[in-house]
């Protein structure tokens, strides 16, 4: 994403095009006041500087416009997921995406109250930090991706009565786990809210991956996971008949396979280039004769800078260089994570309640998705989308 001039942004907010994108967003929202609190909160997140709070977005408009963006935001029972899915909608029919991406995120909290709140191991930083547990599910391409939908992992502790009762948080959440959590989240974007088939891309080297497997193909949903090198696999190839049946780690196939990987440039110069081997395998004790549950897999080693990914798939008839293409999904989701971090305000909500941080995030998207299609409609791609286009789809 290019980056925009501010006032570019404060332009385009005032004109027919944010106008209608809003329209075409809210038209779930039944009351007028909620879809108006719904563009003068988007407004917000797309103008002001720094942290995007309530605050300091109804500061130059008085008392009486914080407290109204407060209740619509924490308070009113408006349905989320009706915005999301005219969001996921609107952006299939402007774009290409090649895969649905689950993107696991800790936001870190200062205090303990704000919902789902936990102690938690952050890796980066490799210590325990207070934070939030979230998956954002994205629509993504090589090069552009987009949150649709987010969800909360929720510990028992935030499930007891007191808690939920504080926080708001409905009858109907249970305790799950990231990976179940984001499984269900993808299946219910792609054949729930009727999107195009495309697969699944995330990463599974915490979860169990032959649930994740047997999950996705019991759904008919291609699939293409991060596993750690460790993970048991059989070869199926040909190629080293050798092996053939052999249970072993994925990281000792790949290295058996170093001599046939292909590279793939694009790198700086002088850099190496990325090594990508791929090649036909099973689970260990998999039948040979499959059954409908258990689809045919191929290992992708990607190695760059010295170390190496270990990804599985069911997606087995595209060239290795296409299953490469489709893993650096992950790479642009975590791109624009960062710009809706930065830019749209996704770890600002100060807010407690469960519906408010749904509400709060569900805005994120949209007002990232603005400014997508503002960079669009400014030089990357001219005319991609117009006003009237919007009109026509409202």
């Amino acid at each position: 994403m290019s980056t925009i001039d501010e006032s570019i942004i404060r332009q385009r907010i005032s004109s027919e095009l944010f106008s209608e994108f809003c329209d075409v967003l809210f038209a779930s929202l039944r009351r007028r006041d909620q879809r108006q609190h719904a563009q003068r909160y988007l407004r917000g997140l797309l103008t002001t500087e720094g942290r995007k709070t309530i605050r300091r977005m109804a500061a130059k408009s008085g008392p009486a416009v914080e407290q109204s963006l407060q209740q619509f935001i924490s308070h009113s029972p408006w349905d989320w997921a009706p915005v999301r899915r005219a969001l996921a909608s609107y952006l299939e029919q402007n774009g290409k995406f090649a895969a649905v991406v689950v993107e696991q995120v800790l936001i870190s909290k200062a205090g303990e109250h704000s919902v789902g709140v936990e102690r938690r191991f952050h890796q980066k930083l490799g210590r325990m930090i207070s934070s939030q547990e979230v998956l954002g599910i994205w629509l993504a391409a090589e090069h552009d991706a987009y949150p649709i939908d987010w969800q909360m992992v929720l510990s028992g502790n935030w499930l007891d009565d007191e808690r939920r009762r504080r926080a708001g948080v409905p009858d109907d959440a249970t305790v799950a786990n990231a990976g179940e959590l984001g499984v269900q989240a993808a299946i219910n974007v792609l054949h729930g809210w009727g999107l195009r088939p495309r697969p699944v891309v995330m990463d599974a080297r915490s979860l169990n991956f032959e649930t994740i497997m047997n999950e996705f193909s019991r759904h008919g949903i291609p699939f293409a996971v991060r596993v750690y090198g460790s993970t048991p696999i059989s070869p199926t190839d040909s190629r080293v008949p050798f092996l053939t049946g052999r249970r072993m780690q994925a990281s000792q196939l790949i290295h058996a396979l170093r001599d046939l990987g292909q590279p793939v440039s694009g790198g700086p110069p002088g850099h190496r280039p990325t090594l990508v081997q791929c090649t036909r395998v099973k689970m260990p004790g998999q039948a040979d004769q499959r059954t409908a549950d258990e689809p045919p897999l191929v290992l992708l080693g990607v190695t760059s800078g010295g170390s190496t990914e270990y990804w599985l798939t069911s997606i087995t008839h595209v060239t290795s260089l296409a299953l490469f293409r489709l893993t650096r999904t992950v790479d642009c989701v975590r791109e624009q994570r960062m710009l809706v971090s930065n830019d749209t305000g996704l770890r600002d909500f100060e807010g407690r309640s469960y519906r408010g941080w749904h509400h709060h995030v569900t805005l994120v998207s949209a007002a990232h998705a603005f400014r997508k299609l503002l960079s669009e409609t400014i030089g990357e791609r001219p005319g991609l989308v117009t006003a009237d286009m919007l009109r026509r789809r409202a």
